[in-house]
């Protein structure tokens, strides 16, 4: 049978494009299913509704939606196990704070490897921690209260969410850089701790801006100081710990990860939807209200913050000897 010169024309093309595979079509038309985002927290918390905003804005910038899913077992380490183990697809995603660079060294086998089982998308936000002590001690600066711990060794009482939980692990490094003795006395949760420290049963916690605000108008607390490198531009008139204590940073933060090996194009767009989601309008105002630093960075910067989360977390997790049983 004689082929047409049209039919060799066809035949000569197909035979020079490159072979794609199934995976490529796939990645090309990411996503083209709903987005999970597993939160490592119970849903209502502060963390879950930075989440939400997130994943609502998200959703107006890509083609699918973002669904938030919540685990906040074990302080977050079952959610984090279900990430590192999910399929590296672009349908599954983290949303962790200091908890991830924190549980792989207050835990002596996590049951995955922080450093090679994700994949970092994006540094979502940063916001201040505040120390606040209670108006019957009696000091007012964190020097005066430094002071006293010094005087009185092991005498003043910290509290925390929890052994290992995300104001522990400031308050130990606290301490330790302040050159300090005091007892720790973990509750169920920063609310618990809080409401400790207002009815004098102990006297410093360590907790986000938001919730202490009204508590530091009403005079119901003193406020020591800031947790990031600079005063927030939320309240200004807050020093930062670092005044006292110079190098001190600890920041709360928030960010997006992947399982490893997730492509990277569709990294790079999901990080690159977290940013421009960060900018809408609405996400704005509604992270503004919550007094957090919206940041939308790039995977590799995300990279570089972690590796120096992890740094800091584990020198003061060793040094303290924080440990939660397997």
């Amino acid at each position: 049978m004689r082929l047409t010169l049209r039919a060799l024309l066809l035949v000569a093309a197909s035979l020079a494009m490159p072979a794609v595979s199934g995976s490529a079509f796939a990645q090309s038309a990411w996503p083209d299913r709903p987005i999970k985002l597993l939160v490592t927290s119970a849903a209502g918390g502060g963390i879950d509704l930075m989440a939400r905003v997130l994943a609502d804005a998200m959703s107006r910038h890509l083609p699918q939606r973002v669904i938030v899913e919540n685990n906040g077992a074990a302080g977050g380490l079952i959610a984090e196990r279900a990430i590192a183990k999910a399929d590296p697809d672009g349908y599954s995603f983290l949303f962790q704070g200091p908890g991830h660079a924190y549980l792989p060294y207050i835990r002596k086998d996590p049951g995955y490897d922080v450093r090679k089982d994700f994949a970092s998308v994006s540094l979502v936000a940063t916001y201040p921690l505040v120390l606040v002590t209670r108006p019957s001690l009696g000091v007012k600066t964190l020097a005066d209260f430094i002071a006293l711990a010094k005087k009185e060794p092991g005498k003043l009482t910290y509290g925390s969410s929890g052994v290992g939980g995300a104001s522990h692990i400031p308050l130990a490094a606290f301490t330790d850089q302040a050159g300090i003795q005091m007892v720790h006395v973990p509750y169920r949760g920063s609310g618990p701790a809080t409401a400790a420290l207002l009815a004098d049963q102990i006297d410093l916690v360590i907790d986000g801006l938001a919730p202490q605000i009204g508590n530091i108008q009403g005079g119901r607390v003193i406020p020591l100081g800031v947790s990031t490198r600079e005063r927030s531009a939320f309240m200004k008139e807050l020093p930062a710990i670092s005044e006292t204590l110079p190098g001190f940073y600890f920041p709360m933060w928030v960010a997006v990860f992947a399982p490893a090996n997730t492509p990277k194009d569709i990294v790079d767009k999901m990080s690159a939807a977290i940013a421009a989601a960060l900018k809408d309008p609405a996400a704005a105002k509604r992270y503004k209200e919550l007094v957090v630093d919206t940041v939308g960075s790039t995977p590799a910067e995300l990279d570089k913050f972690v590796d120096q989360q992890l740094t800091v977390s584990k020198q003061v997790i060793e040094k303290s000897k924080i440990q939660i049983p397997d």
